[in-house]
């Protein structure tokens, strides 16, 4: 799994170089789905490398426009999603500003639902979608 972890940051760091001198601005937005115990559910999160100001305020505006998404198609049900840092391979060795996306617990079946119903999964790149586009709107 290391070996697969250094060949994903080595891509994505050449792609970084490659584009350096052209692109307006580059994130790296890694989306996962966790599998732990078979009843913890759990809501979207966000991590960030511990010394990247920039990739926390990318991953509090993505965890912002989510809970508010949430709330608003969900009102009784309470998002519980949070913001926090984390010494991950990819966010300590990727150049790029960095966004970890825990997306559900594979084993939970309310978070399957998440994840295999279209529709879901479908809001959900809505969500961040708009996410980043506020934060790119925050930067300007």
């Amino acid at each position: 799994q290391l070996e697969r972890l250094r060949k994903r940051a080595e891509i994505i760091n050449d792609l970084y170089a490659k584009n350096k001198n052209t692109a307006k601005k580059q994130e790296l937005i890694v989306i996962h789905v966790d599998s732990r115990s078979y009843g913890k559910r759990i809501d979207v999160f966000f991590y960030h490398h511990p010394n990247s100001e920039e990739g926390k305020k990318l991953a509090e505006t993505l965890q912002q426009t989510i809970k508010a998404k949430y709330n608003a198609a969900q009102p009784d049900r309470g998002y519980q999603g949070t913001v926090s840092p984390r010494n991950l391979y990819i966010l300590n060795h990727a150049l790029p500003t960095s966004v970890f996306i825990e997306l559900g617990n594979i084993r939970n079946p309310q978070d399957q639902i998440r994840l295999i119903k279209s529709d879901n999964r479908q809001a959900l790149a809505n969500w961040l979608c708009d996410g980043l586009i506020k934060a790119a709107s925050e930067n300007e």
